[in-house]
């Protein structure tokens, strides 16, 4: 009701205007032009390109007008029109490139963005952002956000986001509408994403509206290019290669990439050349394919499918010993995606998007050990995960009038979950389950007046369609111009989450994620509070100040005291805290471009893990209140991008932040687990309070130099990069020797001073 007295005058008042709509296009490339400005000159009506270029203007008085489309490093586009009464124009642009520039019109195109957006923890990433970022041999997405205040890895040897305090798990990772729940490679070094294929990559931290759903931390919406020309792109460096080709296709475009690692190639060779068996072998692969047609000026049907595998084996004969070591490894996402785009007029945009997703692992490890007499003994360890969903959604968005702009949509996924966890035919773990997942949502964008527009939504869930609980999940975002170049926004929800990852958090690795679903009537949850302030400078500078609180009501985590005899006992239920404050600066033009970030965050969990019925802060590895592994309360990141000339670009990427935590060796003792002739041959540690110690501070500065050059009539980029050029030792873990008295600890390192050079080509 509150909602319809709301728009009712609007849409009354409408009655007799005009509106425009169309997309922009990059003239050059054909791809779409997301968060270009598009404004009538010399009036208050303006609108910003979505991540597909479709802009509206609506309740516009009939009169001519000069229309101006505009984006920072783009020419200007002017065109004189004319507006009818209850009349439509359809105006799609192609934008030209050119040499960055601030002219009167681009500022205060991108003024209009900073006015104009509600949403609040939001960083919209490019191409170039991504490009210019140092990385361990090819641009990473992930690398990227990691290098944003809201932001942090757990090491280097992870991709994971760990996001204002939630677990990598509380994620949405977005692929063309498809969720996509494992997307990292080798160990966690790389995401699973080719740079090259992404057009925008949308970053939401906390705070974001009813349209999104299923995760408690962050939304990473990732829009893949759609390949309008007829070209070809390959990189090749010392781990991989990759390869981008795309043209047009009927009333459309297709667009193919793939990628692989060769080190199982280069081992196999070395195995060949030697006459010796290799016993490591490993290699991943990825590929996605897009495909569009625009049927009509209505119509667009897309296909989208991103595939992408590890496979990893070991066989060691324990030549010299008495042990054999047997690994058979692999895992891999597909992710297929349908999307019916449906624009009937100025007034309503549909999207229809059917997916099917699917991420799975199979372990086999198989342990032998061979006596005296030459007898084998061995222990078979079998593990599989299956996380698969298909979904069928529909959002249309309603432009009733310059104030209001309406979402709403719902969706339906059936998922087919398994997790299993053999030992000698034993099963420890054995999880089956085909979850229904119903949801629906309403959110509208209420622009109050010049000063004030408002943000608010519902999100609705059934977990099952029998189940009699409705969870409900209220939104509510803000900003008001306190001057002309000073905004505050703030953002308030609840926020349910149904899968979570079955992993132990004291792991120094973990190579994949154990997804499975929160038990029956429960749900993950948390709400967040989140205030800021952003100012607007001249010469392209943006500055934010923001803070957030986020209690958790519910969260998992495995039960140390495991009874397997007990039903649905692995787990058990805790609350949590998170709060912090971060400092954004960012500069988006000129030969100099990149951004400055600081954030500080203190999280907390608490359990009872012994039952008792009260949680307790001891001073041993029992403490049931604890700061988690990926904690680091202080951080301070600067990407620095110079354009030296039209060849020569360099980048800088600098990380200073706390050490992780870890649980401290307080002393030792007789484990009593020796042979009856020495039952005290061992000596183990003994811990004290969890999580209570840190590690020496982590800093870590990469730089990357990237030339434009030219071979043999190919043009082609060539790339050279150094990560921790100051070789900065940064501690992943202590191990204690207590067979030298006294004890000595040794501490192992993350990644040394590493170079790497790539090249990059262009056909």
């Amino acid at each position: 009701i509150l909602l319809l007295v709301a728009i009712l005058p609007t849409v009354l008042f409408a009655q007799g205007t005009g509106r425009i709509n169309g997309y922009l296009h990059d003239k050059a490339t054909g791809e779409p032009l997301p968060y270009a400005n598009v404004m009538l000159k010399n009036t208050r009506f303006g609108a910003i390109s979505d991540v597909h270029g479709y802009y509206v203007l609506n309740g516009i008085p009939p009169r001519k007008y000069k229309l101006v489309v505009s984006r920072m490093g783009y020419e200007d586009v002017e065109k004189e029109i004319e507006v009818q009464p209850n009349g439509e124009l359809r105006f799609d642009v192609e934008v030209a490139l050119e040499a960055i520039r601030l002219g009167e019109v681009t500022v205060a195109g991108e003024k209009t963005r900073f006015i104009e957006e509600v949403e609040i923890s939001r960083t919209n990433i490019g191409a170039r952002e991504i490009g210019s970022t140092p990385s361990l041999v090819e641009a990473d997405v992930f690398r990227t956000i990691q290098q944003l205040p809201s932001a942090t890895s757990q090491s280097d040897f992870s991709s994971a986001l760990v996001v204002r305090g939630g677990s990598p798990d509380e994620n949405l990772i977005l692929v063309d509408g498809a969720e996509i729940y494992n997307p990292y490679h080798l160990l966690g070094l790389f995401s699973t994403f080719n740079a090259d294929t992404i057009a925008n990559a949308k970053f939401l931290a906390g705070g974001y509206p009813a349209e999104y759903t299923g995760r408690l931390s962050s939304i990473l919406d990732i829009t893949s290019r759609e390949g309008k020309q007829v070209k070809g792109k390959g990189e090749t460096s010392f781990l991989s290669s990759k390869v981008m080709l795309e043209g047009p296709f009927y009333k459309g475009a297709w667009i193919l990439s793939g990628r692989r690692t060769y080190l199982d190639l280069l081992l196999g060779t070395q195995s060949m050349r030697s006459g010796e068996d290799q016993p490591f072998n490993y290699h991943f692969w990825d590929g996605q394919i897009k495909i569009f047609s625009d049927l009509n000026t209505e119509n667009r049907l897309t296909f989208s499918t991103f595939d992408g595998r590890d496979v990893l084996r070991f066989n060691d004969d324990g030549e010299g010993t008495d042990d054999k070591i047997d690994l058979d490894f692999n895992w891999g996402n597909n992710a297929p995606s349908l999307t019916w785009r449906f624009v009937p007029n100025s007034k309503f945009f549909s999207e229809f998007v059917l997916t099917r997703s699917n991420f799975d692992f199979d372990v086999n490890l198989k342990l032998t050990e061979i006596d005296s007499n030459g007898n084998q003994n061995g222990t078979n360890i079998i593990v599989t995960n299956q996380v698969q969903n298909i979904s069928a959604a529909e959002k249309l968005t309603w432009y009733l009038s310059p104030q209001h702009t309406l979402k709403m949509g719902a969706a339906l996924k059936r998922g087919n979950m398994g997790f299993n966890f053999d030992v000698d035919n034993v099963k420890l773990f054995d999880i089956k389950l085909n979850p229904y997942l119903f949801s629906a949502f309403i959110q509208d964008r209420w622009k109050v007046n010049n000063l004030l527009s408002l943000q608010f939504g519902l999100r609705s869930y059934k977990v099952d369609l029998d189940d009699y609980k409705t969870w409900l999940d209220p939104r509510l975002g803000f900003r008001y111009l306190l001057t002309e170049n000073l905004a505050l926004k703030g953002s308030w929800g609840v926020f349910n989450q149904f899968l979570f990852t079955v992993n132990d958090e004291n792991q120094i690795l973990q190579i994949v994620d154990f997804w499975i679903p929160v038990p029956a009537g429960e749900s993950i949850k948390n709400q967040h509070f989140i205030l800021g302030i952003e100012r607007w400078f001249d010469q392209g500078f943006t500055g934010s100040i923001e803070t957030y609180y986020k209690p958790y009501s519910n969260v998992l985590t495995l039960n140390p005291n495991n009874d397997p005899g007990i039903e649905l006992d692995e787990f058990i239920s805790g609350t949590g805290r998170v709060w912090g404050l971060e400092l954004f600066l960012k500069k988006t033009s000129g030969k100099f471009s990149g951004w400055l970030g600081y954030s500080y965050s203190n999280i907390e969990r608490r359990f009872d893990f012994n039952g008792d019925g009260s949680i307790e802060k001891t001073e041993n590895q029992a403490s049931e209140i604890y700061a988690p592994k990926y904690s680091k309360p202080h951080s301070l990141n600067l990407v620095v991008s110079y354009q030296m000339n039209k060849k020569n670009r360099f980048s800088l990427s600098w990380t200073n932040s706390s050490g992780q935590p870890y649980t401290p060796v307080i002393g030792k003792v007789y484990d009593g687990g020796g042979a009856l002739d020495n039952p005290y041959a061992g000596l183990i540690n003994i811990q004290g309070r969890k999580n209570s110690s840190r590690y020496p501070p982590y800093v870590r500065g990469d730089i990357a130099w990237i030339r434009d050059i030219s071979l043999f009539g190919v043009n082609g980029k060539f790339k050279f990069q150094v990560i921790n050029f100051t070789y900065h030792y940064n501690v992943l873990l202590y191990v204690w020797d207590h067979d030298k008295s006294p004890s000595e600890v040794k501490a192992f390192s993350m990644l040394p001073i590493v170079p790497s050079f790539g090249l990059e080509f262009e056909f």
